[in-house]
């Protein structure tokens, strides 16, 4: 989903890790659009953040400042059938899903379990009953905030990937960079955290606080 947003000209950034109530948020400035990602959650669940992101775009547009259960019930929907096609969800679904059908079956789509009980119903494949039933036993399982023994890695930036592997090796620090960007080191680090691979030393300071190119190490007791 990161490297679909980026090769439509989507700037993709991550929210500051202090900000841990919001999951996603996204926005239009002068013509290009931004999606800013918390990286704090399972993998699955980041993926249909940055879908949810993209219907705001999509379907509200520069002009229209989303907002509302509304709004959030189109992007929702939008996500769901990014992530988890209609045509193809009918195509594996077996009568009457059981939960452990869900569990196997979310990694084919990798979405949450409990997105992918939504959809199941959203589709007609389940019952109510059934429903609730699926959303009581994920739940009892430690499925409705998190994704037990996932597996799935979260995505990373593919465009801020290759801009900070050119400026290392051009032997330009990360702190230079947030310099001429007019940010303090921290915040860019919040910028691109969990989307780029970066050394960093004993603190939250990023790669280049010290010598040119070089982390700075410490030993944690």
């Amino acid at each position: 989903m990161v490297h679909l947003l980026e090769a439509h000209g989507v700037r993709v950034f991550s929210l500051s890790r202090d900000c841990p109530e919001v999951d996603a948020f996204s926005f239009w400035d002068r013509g290009v659009p931004f999606v800013l990602l918390g990286t704090e959650k399972t993998a699955e669940r980041g993926r249909f953040d940055a879908a949810h992101e993209l219907g705001h775009l999509v379907l509200h547009g520069e002009e229209q400042v989303p907002h509302g259960p509304e709004a959030e019930g189109e992007a929702h929907r939008f996500a769901a059938a990014l992530l988890m096609p209609a045509a193809d969800v009918l195509a594996h679904t077996p009568r009457n899903p059981s939960t452990n059908w869900i569990l196997q079956a979310k990694r084919r789509w990798k979405v949450a379990a409990m997105a992918l009980a939504h959809r199941l119903h959203e589709l007609g494949l389940t019952t109510e009953w059934q429903y609730r039933t699926h959303c009581v036993d994920l739940g009892r399982l430690g499925y409705r905030k998190a994704e037990p023994q996932s597996g799935l890695a979260r995505e990373t930036s593919q465009v801020l990937g290759k801009v900070f592997a050119a400026l290392r090796a051009e032997g330009t620090p990360q702190a230079d960079v947030a310099r001429d960007l007019q940010l303090r080191a921290a915040d860019l680090s919040d910028l691109i955290f969990g989307l780029v691979v970066t050394a960093q030393n004993g603190g939250r300071s990023p790669l280049g606080s010290g010598t040119a190119g070089r982390p700075q190490l410490s030993v944690v007791r």
